[in-house]
């Protein structure tokens, strides 16, 4: 009995073994895909925005990216599936990161400093896939481009929310119509940023350039 109960002991610590080590090799085997997916998504980012969604080809995408031309579609069914995946990455980046940039934050005003810092930040850090989102979401069929601009309307609809506190806070109403204009032109001044910055030249001036955006529109309410 006691040597039943040490066979079964040790073919269980065998199977926690085995057990152990599948684990790791998924967790490897999900780490190299999501390190190959990226890769293709920042080719496909700077060739779109090189040559456009229309004129890129899978086969130029998957060259740059270092990955076999028919070894690409292991990872993508086609070519409108990656502006999908470009375009929904950086919303969700934006969408994930200013949560946390704005933990245990209460005025409005910082707030509003903060959304416009962190927006500025990753879009200059993103300049290929801020162009591509911006120019070619449009050109995704359904149910991709309901999707995006669910996103879109979401982060939107925090900017909005913001200006109506910050206006609140300075003792003022802010009507719909209002919001809806002044939030038209900020994501237009938002989204021309990656177009005129210039990494030699404006390098480490995310934050006085996010900071005059913000004098703009903080003062506008």
């Amino acid at each position: 009995m006691i040597k039943d109960k040490a066979v079964r002991k040790t073919a269980k610590g065998a199977s926690t073994a085995r057990v152990a080590q599948q684990s790791k090799l998924k967790t490897g085997a999900r780490r190299h895909h999501d390190t190959n997916v990226d890769q293709i998504l920042g080719s496909a980012a700077s060739l779109f925005a090189e040559k456009s969604f229309g004129l890129a080809s899978i086969r130029e995408i998957a060259a740059r990216a270092n990955i076999s031309f028919p070894r690409i579609y292991y990872y993508l069914r086609n070519k409108e599936e990656l502006l999908y995946l470009i375009a929904k990455r950086g919303m969700e980046r934006l969408l994930v990161s200013y949560p946390k940039r704005i933990e245990g934050v209460t005025d409005p005003a910082e707030k509003l400093r903060i959304f416009i810092e962190n927006h500025v930040r990753l879009s200059t850090g993103n300049p290929s896939e801020t162009k591509v989102a911006v120019q070619d979401t449009g050109k995704l069929s359904e149910p991709y481009l309901s999707e995006i601009r669910a996103l879109e309307r979401h982060y939107s609809m925090i900017f909005r929310t913001l200006l109506v506190e910050v206006a609140q806070a300075h003792g003022n109403e802010l009507d719909r119509a209002r919001s809806r204009v002044l939030t038209s032109l900020f994501f237009g001044a938002l989204n021309s940023v990656p177009t005129w910055f210039d990494h030699a030249r404006d390098a480490g001036r995310q934050q006085p350039i996010a900071a005059e955006i913000y004098r703009l529109f903080v003062n506008a309410v």
